[in-house]
């Protein structure tokens, strides 16, 4: 795997309150990263200290770009769109902006791709789109400069469950089908489940862990566990062997959830095991990420 963002001890200090503390990560070139992270945990202070909108208290970042400023794209809290405009004016001010010779024909093509194509002849002034199609219109102004990496932070915040799809498919597009790496965060994890390929999760301005999807997956998939009449034995252990399982107690095991209950149960019967219950186990990331940052909640 080839990198495209390195921190290293990364850190922002206002005043008093340590934002980023000592942060190490890796983003690689392809993936979807998917920051997980309470409010206040440090999402967006790192994010504007790995695009320069706020300067760093300490350690490094380093990205492995062909161009820093043309390849790196971001929005940070809200899209920089000009409401007095329309869906056109706002590309087409941005395509100056940046001193871009992009066609009418090119731009209506990046209204196209975030599924705005109903707004290329439209007048309507962009203070008046939804939100979904205002965070739509900042994914397009973005893509103007051809970006690599794009960095975007809470972009589905406030978005109804269809905004949300259409956002989660646009960057799903874009990665796949254009070669963009992305650090997304968002509160909406069930979300994020759908789209990221791997994880930080951070907290207190630290980040506790990193780990690919298919390791979250293996961490987080549901299972059964099951309770005996009796104590059990190695014949028990030895058909078990079978399975994916732990046993919690002497009376107790849990295993994954990859078989039909009633499959599990016919199978325990037969061989004259007293179930006394089966109680299905689900985990989440939101599950994951509070018991690695320790729930106090209830207290």
């Amino acid at each position: 795997m080839e990198p495209i963002l390195k921190t290293n001890n990364l850190s922002k200090k206002y005043r008093d309150t340590l934002a980023l503390d000592n942060v190490t990560m890796t983003v690689n070139k392809g993936d979807i990263y998917g920051l997980v992270g309470e409010n206040g945990a440090g999402k967006s202070t790192l994010f504007k200290v790995i695009t320069n909108t706020a300067l760093k208290s300490g350690g490094e970042f380093t990205y492995y770009l062909d161009n820093y400023k043309g390849n790196l794209a971001a929005i940070i809290e809200n899209p920089a769109i000009h409401g007095s405009l329309s869906a056109m004016d706002n590309l087409r001010f941005q395509n100056n902006l940046l001193g871009l010779n992009k066609s009418i024909n090119d731009l209506e093509n990046l209204l196209k791709k975030v599924g705005l194509k109903n707004l290329i002849d439209s007048k309507k002034r962009a203070k008046h789109f939804s939100l979904g199609m205002k965070q739509r219109l900042g994914i397009s102004l973005l893509l103007i400069s051809d970006p690599q990496f794009i960095i975007l932070d809470e972009p589905m915040n406030g978005l109804d469950p269809l905004g949300i799809k259409h956002m989660r498919n646009i960057i799903l597009d874009l990665n796949k089908n254009h070669n963009i790496t992305f650090i997304v965060s968002s509160h909406i994890l069930s979300e994020l489940d759908k789209i990221a390929t791997n994880y930080g999760f951070i907290s207190k301005g630290k980040l506790i862990k990193e780990l690919s999807d298919k390791e979250l997956k293996e961490i987080i998939k549901p299972v059964l566990k099951i309770s005996f009449k009796n104590e059990i034995d190695n014949n028990l252990l030895n058909y078990l062997s079978k399975y994916e399982f732990i046993k919690l107690d002497l009376k107790t095991i849990s295993i994954s959830n990859n078989l039909d209950q009633s499959t599990i149960i016919k199978e325990l019967s037969n061989l004259g095991y007293d179930i006394l219950s089966i109680i299905e186990e689900k985990n989440d990331i939101e599950s994951y990420y509070l018991n690695l940052i320790g729930d106090n909640t209830n207290e």
